[in-house]
């Protein structure tokens, strides 16, 4: 597996990249937002480790402008008390976010998770499209149809709401979705959830604000609701 990490504090980098090669990864190293966009380009990493606060081009930026081109997944740095860069940089796409000060064992723990989606999408085949109503998605290929128009997805949308249509009509917790979709085993933050979710609705949902297919059930989680169809 290949990594990125971006970073304008260059210890910070060089002691990632010491403990990720000791760990058995490639790592490729970036200072500022443009070397990272540089550096991805001419790489294709399997996982970005990208610092919010860079020069040049700032992480969001970064984050933006990967999306556009690629589903290598993307995890922010932030610093513990900036909730507000968590939130914008899930809505620009990143898998994950991961709060500074944090221990290797941290960042371990949530490369092996990453680690754990990517081959679970690799061991996905077509027949992963499911379909409800109107809507089909395609886990594989990050991608919903819904009336025939196409939406793409960022990885972690698509997986999330691919298990949403596959378990229709069921409620599924927050710590279930949080285990199932970033294979964390301990308990997660439930604003990663929602901020997907959210994210989810803006590009599936008719209207986002009165959302027909994902429904929240307060104070336990969400549930994919197949349309129903009135015959005349």
């Amino acid at each position: 597996m290949k990594i990125m990490v971006a970073d304008d504090d260059r210890d910070m980098v060089d002691m990632l990249s010491y403990w990720l090669k000791g760990h058995g990864y490639d790592v490729v190293r970036a200072f500022d937002g443009e070397q990272a966009i540089k550096r991805w380009r001419e790489t294709l990493p399997d996982l970005v480790i990208l610092d919010i606060q860079m020069p040049k081009l700032d992480g969001f930026e970064v984050c933006r402008q990967m999306r556009t081109e690629t589903n290598s997944m993307v995890m922010i740095l932030t610093a513990h008390d900036r909730e507000d860069d968590e939130v914008r940089g899930l809505e620009l796409g990143a898998d994950d976010y991961l709060r500074k000060p944090f221990s290797p064992r941290q960042l371990l723990a949530r490369i092996k998770a990453v680690m754990r989606r990517a081959s679970n999408t690799r061991g996905l085949t077509h027949s992963s499209a499911v379909t409800v109503g109107p809507m089909t998605v395609d886990a594989m290929r990050h991608e919903v149809t819904r009336d025939g128009i196409k939406v793409r997805l960022t990885p972690t949308e698509s997986r999330l709401l691919h298990l949403l249509i596959s378990h229709t009509g069921q409620v599924l917790t927050t710590d279930m979705i949080i285990e199932r979709v970033w294979g964390y085993d301990e308990a997660g933050d439930s604003g990663l959830v929602k901020t997907h979710i959210r994210h989810i609705r803006q590009k599936v949902e008719p209207d986002p604000n009165t959302p027909r297919y994902i429904t929240t059930v307060p104070g336990v989680g969400y549930t994919f609701s197949a349309p129903i169809t009135i015959e005349p």
